[in-house]
């Protein structure tokens, strides 16, 4: 039945089936070709009033057609938005236009086919051509471990020394632990200290969440280690407040880039003090991706052995009723 089915379509319907196979721009083939894992980057001047909103991303779904995306351990969603055709950011949800920022004037499929970004300048929006967005995990960019370490923490001037108690305490090794607007968090080994991204800043704090430190970075990068300048450290001045002073001499270098630590996605309260933490394995996609090939080939492979049969069918038939040359292909592709 299903080869009587078959001789009723010209050789024009294989065509078309062949095509929609390969699929190199078809929607169907679309979907596997967009990241599922993101980093919004840019320079200086957007961090310093849209850092929190930089990092990376993961799919989470699909919004108006098109994959969507959620800041790793953050607040922040990436999006397409069909009435006005292009992608947005929301600190809401999908859908969510109040309040955005972030706007990358294109329709593509994928939002790292084509970077045209701007950024919300306090006024209107201003593009901005170092704000970009492409395919990239946070292990292969950003290393794991890490030395805070500086020169100035052993100067003295008289009996004063440049670094106080804590932002000595606060220099050392440290291991990425989790995930948090879209940055790793670094905890120093065997002590109660982090490096976290929070609202615009990098600090070095006693708990995770706590706003208040004693090594600090007023803009910041997504990886820390990628900071050159800028650093400060907690003082105290001569009424005794706490103010930042700056360090020249303070870097961050490199321990250890990439090994196969899964990285856990942290939650944290309001409370001043290290909290547990809310740990989440992410779904292996390396495992989906490669069964989802497995089945795509094996449907490939079934409809080109019905079209080898369908077709050496006709030519059988072809050649028996006497035809040769030119009219046997034309019979055997059913062409008139």
């Amino acid at each position: 039945m299903l080869l009587k089915i078959m001789d009723e379509n010209k050789f024009s319907s294989w065509i078309v089936l062949l095509i929609l196979l390969t699929c190199p721009n078809s929607y169907l083939c679309k979907e596997n070709e967009c990241c599922s894992s993101l980093l919004l980057e840019s320079d200086e001047v957007v961090h310093k009033q849209h850092g929190d909103r930089l990092g990376f991303y993961t799919q989470l779904g699909y919004y108006g057609a098109r994959p969507a995306y959620r800041q790793q351990g953050g607040h922040f969603f990436l999006f397409y938005h069909e009435d006005e055709q292009h992608w947005i950011d929301s600190h809401y949800f999908y859908g969510a236009t109040l309040f955005s920022k972030l706007v990358n004037e294109m329709d593509g499929y994928c939002l790292d086919d084509h970077n045209n970004w701007s950024f919300y300048n306090g006024s209107v929006l201003t593009y901005s051509e170092m704000l970009t967005s492409k395919c990239s995990k946070i292990e292969d960019v950003c290393c794991q471990e890490i030395k805070l370490s500086s020169s100035n923490s052993e100067v003295k001037t008289g009996n004063q020394s440049f670094y106080g108690e804590e932002p000595k305490e606060s220099l050392g090794d440290y291991k990425a632990i989790g995930m948090n607007n879209g940055r790793y968090i670094y905890q120093k080994k065997n002590h109660d200290k982090f490096l976290e991204y929070g609202d615009r800043y990098w600090l070095v704090n006693p708990g995770v969440g706590k706003t208040s430190g004693h090594i600090h970075h007023p803009r910041g990068s997504v990886c820390p280690e990628h900071i050159e300048k800028e650093w400060q450290i907690s003082d105290k001045n001569e009424d005794s407040q706490w103010v930042w002073k700056d360090d020249p001499k303070l870097k961050i270098t490199c321990v250890k880039q990439m090994n196969d630590m899964k990285h856990k996605l942290v939650s944290h309260k309001t409370s001043p003090v290290a909290q547990p933490y809310t740990q989440i394995d992410p779904v292996e996609e390396a495992t989906t991706s490669s069964a989802g090939a497995v089945v795509f080939g094996c449907i490939s492979m079934l409809l080109l052995s019905m079209m080898i049969a369908f077709f050496a069918r006709r030519f059988y038939r072809a050649w028996g009723r006497g035809s040769h040359g030119k009219q046997l292909l034309f019979e055997t592709m059913d062409i008139e």
